[in-house]
């Protein structure tokens, strides 16, 4: 038997969520205050043994808010009618459960909190201990349902107001009297009692119901509900030895205890209070201790005889072994220790992360040996990665995949690790995301598997791909999908500005993916609702100089020939389309989660990221010449790193700068003859080739001349400009766009 799904209303941040269980471990992602370890500790305090404590905080607050504001009229009207106590407690009461409300509009109880289990078995499964609680009569529907309810009951409800009466009145009263401006905070104060009395009226229930979890349902113990279940929680703020506090013992504890479950150490136990008595009682020990608590006492004793009147008997201390009190001490004198080529180093010698490791694995080992077929098997294990340095994350989670199929454990484990999300299956992952501070909403990827099916190259895809970029994209706040390495630098240290504060403030994901497959995270980017900006590049054809060839060129960037066919019908629009496109704002997808951003016609025909920036930098167009002295010029005085074509005629003015000298493209000069005669310095392999060709380097050059033999060297382009503090002034305007869209 399997715990098969969990549905949860109206709980802290969840309002109204489910998640299926896989039969092996199903991994529960999300960031920080994202509500993962809320839910866990819901599910563990109903089906673990113990008291559920429900505070009026654990509502969701958009509920509770709504209600007192409503509520606050009529608890005022009534309470200033002055009658008795006891008739005002029941009028409120009555009003408050009255479903015949003259004003039916305004909800009079708070929507209640609810859990839902399904079970599921099989025919091969021994269901004696559920066989009850089956309300189906269809023989194929193998699954149990069950319900938990917690709310205010009629009598739970009146017994609390009763108790808290007086001092309702007292701060109804309070507000009569106050006229000045704290008059608001006596409000408060007032409604702070209508809800603390609500929450003490609050009561759990659990039902056993039918598919649909309609009325037809039947109340069950919630004391028979958890003995049905047999639930294992390690929690994430475990008690570890480290190398300042070595007292928690907390392995050789656990080493104990499952030592137990072997049949030699239990015979063992059995032994040891005998061959622990034996020399004791050789050595006399008892003996001396009875003579010893007799002189030493018989002074109180006396004086306790005669408080009594004379009928006490004797007292002496005895020593009394057996295996009750062994237990203890023999959790208290044993030690984990680690044997190391004949040296032993204490527990707490390789570090928290190792212990923890350790300590997880006895839990497992421990519960194994406890699992029932009769009951439903579940352990949790909250954020295993704790303590652990990435690659020995990434190790630990394989080891527990492995362990959970292997011992046919159903397991639920929660995370906030990116390695962890790495090593899952994408079908056995659930994410947990904040839409807003108040609310979190949980996605479920086994349905988001079986959504893409249909579609085998995209369920290919995202499982190829599924290691690389998409478990960051699980914690994001905010996407960013790029084409080359210089856009992500650029764009992280443009998040350290103050002009994108908000957005550096943010958990980015950035994301590596060429042109031809952007397209295929709108799935993943649309099922989580993440808002994504997609930079890319205009790349039409690099012989088009001139404007009338540039915007009639078309495009050869696939992610733009696919985003423009899904929004105009075009495969392969032309640049004057595109700018048109962007200029009207049909480059955003996706119910505005998605902007697809390229060079404008504020870049000056830029096709690619340096083009832009350079246009930007020295005010002109990608296409505009300029004489190479100047190039040279411009360069040495900005101090940036990029490639200008050499001169195909001698000269003492010709400058190389010494970085271009250290580069592994360029050639000596000697290698190259230009009509029979040698330039001066040094000449990259990319103008070799153009030589070759029997073309000659013009004097005047173009940015895109500059930017395609600058060629392999672009990161050192880009280095230069962050190092010179030039990323505003040379920022285009088509990311600086882009980057304040997503920073809304």
């Amino acid at each position: 038997m399997f715990l098969r799904n969990v549905q949860i209303q109206n709980y802290r941040k969840f309002q109204q969520e489910s998640f299926s269980l896989s039969n092996e471990i199903t991994l529960l992602a999300g960031a920080n205050n994202s509500g993962k370890t809320s839910l866990i500790n819901l599910i563990g305090s109903i089906l673990d043994d113990g008291k559920i404590t429900f505070n009026i905080s654990d509502i969701p607050v958009k509920l509770t808010k709504k209600w007192v504001d409503d509520i606050y009229d009529i608890f005022y009207s009534i309470l200033d009618s002055e009658k008795v106590s006891a008739e005002t407690v029941e009028e409120l009461t009555k009003k408050i459960f009255d479903k015949e409300s003259s004003n039916p509009s305004k909800e009079l109880l708070i929507p209640p909190t609810v859990v839902r289990f399904i079970v599921e078995y099989n025919e091969d499964d021994d269901i004696r201990n559920f066989a009850d609680f089956i309300m189906s009569l269809d023989p194929k529907n193998d699954y149990i349902y069950f319900e938990h309810v917690i709310e205010p009951t009629y009598k739970s409800y009146k017994e609390a107001l009763t108790e808290r009466f007086t001092k309702l009145k007292q701060r109804h009263r309070q507000i009569k009297i106050t006229h000045n401006d704290s008059k608001s905070l006596k409000i408060k104060q007032f409604k702070d009692m209508i809800l603390d009395i609500y929450q003490a009226s609050l009561v759990s229930k659990c039902y056993y119901c039918d598919s649909d979890f309609s009325d037809n349902k039947y109340e069950i113990d919630t004391s028979r509900f958890r003995k049905l279940f047999n639930y294992k929680y390690i929690n994430a703020g475990r008690t570890l030895d480290d190398q300042t506090n070595g007292n928690y013992r907390s392995l050789s504890k656990n080493m104990v205890d499952l030592a137990k479950h072997n049949e030699k150490f239990r015979s063992l136990l059995d032994e040891l209070p005998d061959q622990i008595m034996d020399p004791i009682r050789d050595a006399q020990i008892v003996d001396k201790v009875r003579q010893a608590s007799i002189s030493g006492l018989s002074n109180a004793i006396e004086a306790i005889a005669k408080a009594n009147g004379g009928n006490t008997a004797s007292m002496v201390l005895d020593i009394d072994i057996n295996e009750e009190t062994i237990a203890p001490l023999l959790n208290q004198i044993t030690s984990t220790k680690y044997d190391y080529q004949g040296h032993y180093l204490n527990e707490a010698s390789q570090g928290l992360g190792y212990s923890n490791m350790i300590y997880i694995l006895l839990q497992l080992e421990s519960y194994k040996r406890k699992i029932d077929p009769l009951l439903v098997n579940i352990f949790v294990i909250e954020e295993p990665e704790s303590h652990m340095h990435p690659q020995m994350q990434r190790i630990f989670g394989k080891y527990l995949q492995d362990y959970y199929n292997e011992k046919k454990i159903q397991g639920l484990i929660s995370t906030h690790s990116a390695e962890m999300v790495r090593l899952t299956e994408l079908k056995n992952l659930r994410v947990s995301r904040p839409v807003d501070h108040l609310e979190s909403k949980i996605y479920d990827f086994s349905l988001f598997k079986r959504k893409i099916r249909g579609d085998i190259t995209l369920d290919n895809f995202y499982d190829w791909f599924y290691e690389i970029g998409f478990p960051d994209i699980v914690f994001a706040d905010r996407v960013i999908l790029y084409e080359g390495d210089t856009e992500r630098l650029f764009i992280r240290k443009l998040l350290t500005l103050d002009k994108f504060y908000e957005l550096g403030q943010k958990y980015i994901a950035y994301v590596q993916v060429g042109g031809a497959y952007a397209h295929k995270y709108n799935e993943v980017i649309e099922f989580l609702k993440i808002k994504t900006l997609i930079l890319t590049d205009l790349d039409y054809k690099k012989s088009a100089t001139t404007k009338e060839d540039i915007i009639k060129s078309k495009t050869t960037n696939a992610t733009l020939n696919q985003y423009f066919n899904k929004s105009k019908g075009i495969k392969t629009p032309t640049v004057e389309e595109l700018y048109s496109w962007k200029e009207n704002g049909e480059n955003i997808f996706s119910e505005g989660l998605i902007l697809v951003n390229f060079q404008g016609k504020e870049e000056r025909f830029s096709r690619t990221l340096e083009e832009a920036m350079l246009a930007k930098h020295y005010d002109i167009s990608a296409v505009t010449e300029k004489e190479r002295s100047k190039w040279v010029e411009d360069r040495k005085h900005d101090q940036l790193r990029y490639t200008i074509p050499q001169s195909h005629k001698k000269s003492e003015t010709d400058e190389i700068d010494d970085w271009e000298l250290e580069d592994k493209n360029i050639i000596q000069e000697t290698d190259i003859e230009v009509n029979n005669s040698t330039d001066v310095g040094v000449t990259t392999i990319e103008q070799k080739e153009c030589i070759d060709n029997g073309e000659e380097p013009s004097e005047m050059i173009t940015i895109r001349e500059i930017v395609k033999h600058t060629g392999n060297s672009k990161t050192d382009f880009m280095y230069s400009v962050i190092l010179n503090d030039m990323i505003i002034r040379m920022l285009p305007y088509y990311i600086e766009e882009g980057l304040e869209w997503l920073q809304q």
